[in-house]
């Protein structure tokens, strides 16, 4: 029966067709494609397709919402259970303390840190204060002596910070006022990455937080170079959202929209100043300090 109804539908040139007139209404025939035909005429389905479904029996009364369902799932899932891209695997390493990236549901992992929990060289957050919502990012304020942002590292054993029995930075860099396994933000996405709840608005009046971000010599852009640098606060200009957030904070040329006792020193060109990011110190405590980011091991 099957094979009389296949050569009537190659007479209308391998157009899908109705048995019409068949004996057996319960049988269920496909649509012929090229695929069925064989050289003696019989077309003879392939076997099961992906999805479990034979082209010579009838189709199961509940197809239509088996692949519906189906579809709603990821093809492949992650470490934690879930679909989404996580930001680390979990067992990796997340800090400088021994700390690793555990699960905290299907799509989202977190540091399980072994560092301090502050994140600020004399224990004293001044912004991003809620430690449980923002675990990973510290606003740190002090001073610091020994020039330059972008490649700090600590100089003075991290004797450092507003708090600390070194206010002003006496022989410390800007390092020096993260906590161990912490140190300056070095990106806009290291930021971005940890401030999933937003940017908080505790910051002190008047105060500064630089990140380790400058970028080239105009328009307020993050990127490459050492001109001008950037951070968050309530003090400074503005910054391009394009490439600097959640970045909002610049010192602006010349260090301009900062006050003391923020310096970036006298300019090495002329007539502008584009090495900011290199010459910036902080002989005070006042006026804010850096950004600490929980650094990876």
């Amino acid at each position: 029966m099957q094979a009389r109804v296949v050569g009537l539908c190659l007479s209308v040139a391998l157009a899908g067709c109705a048995a019409t007139g068949a004996d057996d209404e319960d049988v269920y025939l496909p649509e012929v494609t090229p695929r069925d035909i064989v050289r003696d005429g019989d077309a003879e389905p392939d076997g099961p397709r992906p999805d479990g479904i034979r082209l010579d029996v009838p189709l199961p009364e509940d197809y239509g919402l088996e692949v519906s369902e189906a579809s709603d799932a990821c093809a492949v899932r992650n470490p934690c259970g879930g679909c989404a891209n996580l930001e680390a695997s979990p067992g990796t390493p997340c800090d400088g303390c021994g700390g690793t990236y555990v699960c905290v549901g299907p799509d989202e992992v977190t540091c399980a840190t072994m560092c301090s929990p502050n994140g600020c060289a004399d224990n004293t957050r001044e912004a991003f204060l809620n430690m449980t919502t923002y675990n990973r990012i510290a606003a740190c304020a002090g001073g610091f002596q020994v020039a330059g942002l972008l490649h700090a590292t600590p100089r003075c054993a991290r004797n450092a910070g507003n708090n600390s029995t070194n206010p002003n930075g006496i022989g410390c860099s800007i390092a020096d006022l993260c906590a161990e396994g912490w140190r300056p933000c070095a990106s806009p996405r290291e930021v971005q990455q940890r401030t999933g709840a937003g940017i908080p608005s505790d910051f002190p009046a008047a105060s500064f937080f630089a990140a380790a971000v400058s970028g080239p010599a105009d328009d307020d852009i993050c990127g490459i170079g050492s001109n001008d640098f950037y951070g968050l606060g309530t003090m400074g200009g503005g910054a391009d959202r394009g490439t600097c957030a959640p970045l909002t904070r610049s010192s602006g040329d010349e260090y301009d929209d900062l006050s003391a006792p923020w310096n970036c020193g006298e300019s090495t060109t002329w007539p502008d100043q584009f090495d900011e990011a290199d010459k910036v110190t902080k002989p005070g405590p006042q006026g804010g300090g850096v950004l600490c980011c929980l650094a990876a091991g």
